[in-house]
């Protein structure tokens, strides 16, 4: 799979991850279903990737791997917590989506990776179309909100320091997914400590079991190709720009479940987004 593909893929099926958490939220503490959602998504991957020859790169790379993993649990805790403010998700996918110059530049500075005007043109634009979205281009003071803004930008710092160490582990021979393995391992034993800490009940009520399921199902599939798209990527920004481009997706959810209205602005960032992501391709 190449890692456009697998970008595209991560984008699709990780927004099925963001809005089954959302519905998660109401009942139970982040670290409960984060629990669930990332050691789950660990017993599938260990089970389908994981062999005795990828020991021995673990081992090596292990500090990065638990510093991704560490990147990880700091990400999607403060994601989910941008969840508690801001019910529609494209705004927090698109403050996410702002580490994607960071990347953009570290991967040239640090991964020697080569520079490709097109694709710098469909990061710009994506990046100009995530902007327009949320609304900072012409910001709304009803949008434009301090209480999600600064866990969106904290997840998005965390989530930019998880790429640089996956690949820092991937450029020493270890494989996206055998990264992946690690990096939840880490993360979700974070959460699962958090709860024995407190003492917090990890029980489940049977009605929202088929979320907990569909959300182990569809971050396992998303995160192992995201993991795959960015060990693949010539530049970490272009992976991070098309996984990113799901906010699109989730924005027009929230545009349909909270009966909002399209913004001219709004629309005319979602047709640059797909722009940049053509040119991307």
């Amino acid at each position: 799979m190449d890692w456009f593909l697998a970008a595209v893929i991560s984008a699709l099926t990780l927004s099925v991850q963001s809005l089954a958490f959302q519905r998660l939220q109401p009942h139970y503490p982040i670290k409960v279903y984060m629990t669930y959602a990332w050691l789950g998504m660990a017993v599938v991957l260990a089970l389908v990737f994981l062999r005795p020859a990828d020991f021995a790169s673990i081992q090596e790379n292990i500090v990065l791997l638990v510093l991704a993993g560490l990147s990880s649990c700091g990400g999607i805790y403060c994601y989910n917590q941008a969840i508690r403010y801001q019910n529609n998700l494209g705004y927090i996918e698109a403050v996410s989506a702002l580490r994607i110059a960071g990347v953009y530049g570290f991967s040239i500075i640090a991964f020697q990776a080569p520079f490709d005007g097109v694709r710098l043109v469909g990061v710009v634009m994506i990046t100009v179309g995530v902007l327009a979205v949320i609304g900072t281009l012409r910001p709304a003071r009803e949008e434009f909100r301090l209480d999600w803004l600064r866990w969106a930008l904290a997840s998005s710092t965390f989530f930019a320091a998880l790429t640089v160490f996956v690949r820092y582990a991937n450029n020493a021979g270890v494989r996206g997914e055998i990264a992946l393995v690690v990096v939840v391992i880490v993360a979700g034993g974070m959460f699962l400590a958090a709860c024995a800490w407190d003492r917090t009940s990890l029980r489940i009520a049977g009605p929202h079991i088929p979320l907990v399921v569909i959300a182990v199902a569809f971050a396992t599939v998303g995160n192992a190709a995201l993991f795959i798209a960015l060990e693949k990527t010539p530049n970490l920004a272009y992976a991070t720009a098309i996984d990113n481009a799901r906010m699109i997706l989730l924005y027009l959810v929230g545009l349909a479940a909270f009966q909002e209205r399209l913004q001219r602005g709004k629309a005319v960032g979602i047709a640059i987004t797909f722009a940049g992501v053509i040119l991307l391709s």
